[in-house]
């Protein structure tokens, strides 16, 4: 090759080289022409496969979960057995049970507050194998009345040496803003 040869082959890969080679070109030219055209949110609301896509079909059954009939026929169930101790106890007792709401109402007393009374109100709340529980005592005697309210306890299960128990936690101090 003579010396005009190489000229022409300096000429030739510098062009390419300094304009990019012929694929990027290209590539850029439709990455700037999808940029251009790229659709809006609005633009294809009629389209039946997006749609399909962002918003896809509710099921076709619109029952409840066994979960949740299981849960509604325990409440039930608690509910009748609180109903009838009250009714058994003469208004001693009192039980609600919320299964949904993992939550329960106990109610203990007794008295009028003339000579002597005694009602245990408590809320339950249960979660993570715990119950968390909120109970308020007023005494009465003699027609004087003393309302307690009892720190909130939490109980769990718990076993030592392979006897079955339940462990109650009482905080000794609780802070409230």
């Amino acid at each position: 090759m003579g010396r005009g040869a190489l000229a022409i082959a300096t000429l030739l890969a510098a062009g390419p080289a300094a304009h990019a080679d012929n694929h990027t070109v290209l590539l850029a030219d439709a990455t700037v022409t999808q940029i251009a055209a790229a659709p809006g949110l609005l633009a294809h609301l009629d389209d039946p496969d997006l749609l399909e896509r962002r918003w896809p079909a509710l099921p076709s059954d619109h029952a409840e979960s066994e979960e949740d009939v299981i849960t509604d026929h325990l409440s039930e169930l608690g509910n009748k057995l609180g109903n009838h101790m009250t009714l058994l106890s003469d208004q001693m007792f009192g039980l609600h049970v919320d299964g949904r709401g993992q939550r329960a109402k106990l109610r203990l007393g007794t008295g009028t507050g003339h000579y002597l009374a005694f009602k245990l109100d408590s809320d339950w709340y249960f979660s993570d194998g715990k119950a968390r529980i909120s109970a308020r005592v007023q005494l009465g005697l003699a027609g004087h009345e003393l309302a307690l309210q009892l720190p909130a306890m939490e109980m769990e299960p718990t076993s030592y040496h392979g006897e079955d128990g339940v462990m109650l936690k009482l905080p000794l101090f609780e802070r409230r803003w």
